[in-house]
């Protein structure tokens, strides 16, 4: 028979090759891991792995052809080969749109270093009283760059043909309870690439404009 001495050394010897066993798969998991960080490391390195991407395009953008705050005819010809970034508001909305002509002033700001390689446009969406000289007015109010940011305007059914068939972003007129009718709009900016391509809308808050930074910089960089 085996004495308890005989039995007790056996079953340490056992826990010590099951630690064993246990160390060597730990060792093992953690090279495991090392080799496929290094991996990785080397094929972003070497550009094997792709990184970040600007967004797909979604839809493209029909030709139009409205009038900028200057007064001159000004559409999808001149933002031909331009990354632009678009938001939707009229000058005399109290509510949502300061705060989007905010986050597009922030964007100007942010973005200074690309120079007129991106640009900003803004649609109003009450054309009937937003003419160029009142959109003038109002870019000069929010220190609008005159060489990235264009005011657009122009006859209301070609404005609506752009805003809502194009962009698909809404827009109209309802009427209030006091009787009065009142004007509502999507709030949500576009990014568009050179070719006229929809990439994403965005919310205009401060993820959305982290966003659509980025996604701008890198269509620019998609050359």
């Amino acid at each position: 028979m085996s004495s308890s001495a005989e039995i007790s050394g056996a079953s340490e010897a056992g826990r010590g090759a099951s630690a064993a066993r246990g160390l060597r798969i730990v060792r093992l998991v953690l090279w495991s891991l090392l080799a496929v960080l290094a991996i990785g490391f080397f094929l972003l390195r070497f550009g094997v792995l792709g990184g970040p991407s600007a967004p797909p395009p979604l839809l493209e953008l029909p030709a139009y052809k409205l009038t900028d705050h200057r007064g001159a005819a000004f559409g999808a010809a001149e933002l031909r080969g331009k990354v632009y970034i678009a938001d939707f508001v009229f000058t005399t909305c109290p509510t949502v749109c300061p705060r989007l002509t905010e986050r597009m002033l922030e964007i100007q700001r942010r973005t200074d270093d690309l120079g007129d390689a991106l640009q900003l446009v803004t649609f109003t969406v009450d054309p009937e009283n937003d003419t160029p000289e009142v959109l003038a007015a109002y870019a000069k109010k929010h220190e609008a760059s005159p060489t990235r940011w264009t005011f657009l305007t122009g006859p209301l059914g070609e404005v609506e043909t752009v805003v809502l068939r194009g962009f698909k972003i809404a827009m109209g007129k309802t009427q209030a309870p006091s009787g009065m009718m009142e004007i509502f709009h999507g709030e949500r900016l576009v990014l568009v690439d050179r070719e006229g391509k929809i990439r994403r809308f965005y919310e205009a808050n401060d993820p959305g404009i982290e966003e659509i930074i980025r996604d701008a910089r890198l269509l620019l960089k998609e050359g």
